[in-house]
Order: C-alpha cells, then structure tokens, then sequence
C-alpha cells in the first residue's frame, strides 16, 4: 500500500455507509481485506462494516460455507480458495495481464526501475501488475490495490482518457486526492491542462515538486481504440531524466495494445511429466 492509498483512505474514513441488501453486506465484509490486512476479526470486520454483530457474524458463516472466506485456527478470517477461481474468469482485465506480461519483463530489464500495470475502475486505479524495480523506492502497494488517478503519472493517463462524467466528477469538482504532503497541489484548469497535454503526446511524465517518486506513463488502447490500462515507470525523485524514459514507455505501450488487439496466441503448456 501507498502514501497515496493511505491518504485516500484517511480523507474517506468517517461514518459507514448504510448496507441494505445482502449482497450490499457480504462484499462490505470482502472490501475489507487488503494486501496490508488479509486477515481481520469479527471485531474489526464489525467495526469496519458498520454492521451489527450478529449480522455480520451470520454472514461470515455463509460466506466461509460457500468457500468465498476461510476461518483461521485463531477465529479471524481471510479470503478463500472460491474467490481465486471465480477471479480466473476475471476478463478482460487478467487478458490484459497475459498480454502485457512478456512486456513489463522487457521494460523491467532494460530500465532496472519500478513497472506497473493498471487500468481504471470507477474514480480510481486497480493495480494489474508490477514489476520490481533494482533501486529500491518507497512503493508499496500490491497487485489488486487501488490508487487514486490524479497524483500518479498511470492514474492521470487514465483519466486523461476516461468520460466526461468522471473526468468532471474528479477534476472539475476541485476534490481529487492529493498525498498532503506535496507542495503546490495543482488547480483544476492545471489538471485538466495536464489532462490535455497527455492525450495530445499519448504520454504523461509527472515530476511533482515535493514527491519520493515520478513516473512516466503510457495509454494502452483495445480494440475499439479505447484506452483499457496503462503502463508506467516509476523510479526515485530527481534520480535521472524522465525523458529518457518517454520513448520506451511509449513503445512498451504500443506493443501491449498490439498484443491486446492482435490474434490471440495460444498457450504452450509443458508436457504431464515436466510440468
């Protein structure tokens, strides 16, 4: 998890919504699993969901029944073996995935930095897949986490590219995230100038006064010509140029989208005895 995760959390932390349905219920308790806490107590679940006790204590019952929970040996509770299948079917985001993967490795050796993959849910960024970079640099989310668009060169592509609604959900209304502790936070007209800049270059290089880390990130396009992901590098503030890095960010995001759109290739799968 992020600086920028944890900001968004803190600025969206305050009284629970009211769960109606059970299916509003039983995916209030899954959304309370992160990377950071895979495994949380009734107490905690109850406390984060807002639920009563005994409604979330019935729900963790029929939850773990249908395999989508397991129950530790010390009663907290983690994520199940049910959600991993049903997430194999997860498409087009795990296509993505497949498709970008050989390319991440690409961008990962020849540039030794931080690579990401992700792609736009809602008003945020969903982490598709990363690389790890040689230089160590205080990132810390996972595959699956979510970040806000506006302070991370991936997310702001994304938004470059998204509707009018959320562009104007996030932007015009002068309300993105922005970590606290970079100085200036940038204005709407700057963000919707940024905005423009990207879609005019199919690149966004974010170099933010006060920030560890830049990045530099590229749009991924799927067959309707719609932007479906974005690739980014991300290395330590003031380490080298990020214009360096536009032309290869820029070409991996090419190869990707060709890969996307282009024929799909079949697995080779190893034989019984090697596998």
């Amino acid at each position: 998890m992020t600086e920028y995760t944890m900001t968004y959390q803190q600025e969206s932390e305050g009284r629970p919504p009211r769960r109606t349905g059970v299916l509003d219920r039983a995916f209030a308790i899954l959304d309370c699993f992160t990377s950071d806490e895979p495994t949380l107590t009734l107490t905690q679940l109850t406390r984060r969901t807002g639920l009563a006790a005994s409604t979330t204590s019935r729900l963790l019952k029929s939850l773990c029944e249908h395999g989508a929970l397991i129950r530790e040996r010390s009663g907290a509770y983690s994520i199940g073996p049910r959600l991993m299948e049903i997430a194999q079917f997860a498409r087009p985001m795990l296509s993505i995935r497949e498709a970008a993967s050989p390319i991440l490795d690409d961008l990962n050796r020849t540039t030794d930095q931080h690579i990401q993959l992700g792609t736009l849910d809602g008003a945020e960024m969903v982490i598709l897949d990363r690389r790890e970079g040689k230089h160590p640099i205080p990132v810390y989310y996972h595959i699956g986490d979510r970040l806000p668009l506006a302070p991370t060169a991936a997310g702001r592509t994304l938004l470059a590219y998204a509707g009018p609604g959320i562009i104007g959900q996030i932007v015009n209304t002068g309300t993105f995230t922005w970590p606290t502790w970079q100085i200036p936070r940038p204005s709407s007209d700057e963000l919707m100038a940024s905005l423009a800049l990207i879609r005019q270059r199919r690149v966004a290089v974010l170099q933010t006064p006060g920030a560890s880390v830049h990045s530099v990130a590229a749009p991924i396009f799927g067959r309707t010509n719609a932007v479906i992901a974005a690739v980014s590098i991300v290395l330590s503030a003031g380490s080298t140029s990020l214009e360096r890095y536009v032309p290869l960010i820029k070409a991996g995001a090419t190869a990707i989208s060709r890969r996307v759109t282009g024929p799909k290739t079949s697995r080779i799968l190893p034989p019984w005895d090697q596998a």
